[in-house]
């Protein structure tokens, strides 16, 4: 396991899920972890679990939305006068995941028609009925979230020269957060700083809550495409955070890590 002895980290969206595994995991490797959840009970939980492990920062859970920029500058201002403006690796993880009734519906009516031997003729037009206030908020925690809280770690990051940043983002959507990653690795590599994403396949968690009633048929058929037969469990996307952490990943930047069971071959 790669040692993070004494290294600073904050991960976003630690309140359940990949964010939760990946602070725990960062808190067993050594690394002392500040954690943000926009959920004020769950972000209080991982910070009572990191304390056990002798790992939780005394700046606490930072609670709040990745898409407020004057709360995430509050969040860095807060974490640099508990670390001695300090900060070894971000993990922009915080995520955000809506399926409405109608999609939920139309999802229900083409798995009944795939295991009745196709054809699938039900259209998901998850696009077309896309509201503003759903594509915006999409948009406001995964690109300017992860931008907001990039650029207050860059505050902390350059001063040291040193710092990773690992973005999380999905085999199912990557072009933004992927390209932001690369162009961003380019910038900051001279200052020692480096910066690669992880797109996980479907992994076995709470944000797969969205598909209702039919989470366990829907999650048996992704199964059966995966290669190796099952979805993922979180402390694999962790173990590769803590890899691109750690002194192992020293080479690697502007790189997209994608463990994903042989979903995409």
């Amino acid at each position: 396991m790669p040692d993070l002895d004494g290294k600073i980290a904050f991960v976003t969206g630690a309140g359940s899920g990949l964010g939760r595994e990946i602070a725990l995991t960062f808190a067993r490797a050594g690394a002392r972890v500040a954690v943000n959840d926009l959920r004020a009970e769950a972000a209080a939980a991982v910070q009572e679990d990191l304390a056990v492990l002798g790992a939780a920062l005394s700046c606490g859970p930072l609670v709040g939305d990745v898409s407020d920029s004057g709360r995430v500058r509050g969040w860095f201002e807060t974490l640099g006068r508990t670390t001695g403006e300090r900060l070894d690796v971000l993990v922009n993880n915080a995520g955000y995941a809506d399926v409405d009734p109608e999609t939920q519906a139309r999802m229900r009516r083409q798995i009944e028609e795939l295991t009745a031997g196709g054809p699938v003729v039900t259209a998901l037009d998850a696009t077309r009925r896309m509201t503003d206030e759903r594509w915006a908020r999409m948009l406001a925690v995964h690109l300017n979230g992860t931008f907001f809280c990039t650029r207050e770690a860059l505050g902390l990051m350059v001063p040291q020269r040193s710092g990773r940043i690992i973005n999380m983002a999905s085999i199912a959507g990557t072009t933004g957060i992927v390209a932001f990653t690369k162009a961003l690795a380019r910038e900051v590599g001279p200052q020692g700083i480096l910066v690669n994403a992880i797109a996980p396949g479907y992994i076995d968690t709470p944000l797969l809550d969205v598909m209702g009633d039919q989470r366990a048929m829907q999650t048996a058929m992704i199964a059966l495409q995966t290669a190796v037969g099952r979805l993922g469990e979180a402390r694999e996307i962790a173990a590769t955070a803590l890899f691109l952490a750690g002194p192992g990943a020293s080479y690697f930047t502007g790189q997209v890590l994608s463990p994903n069971g042989g979903l995409v071959i």
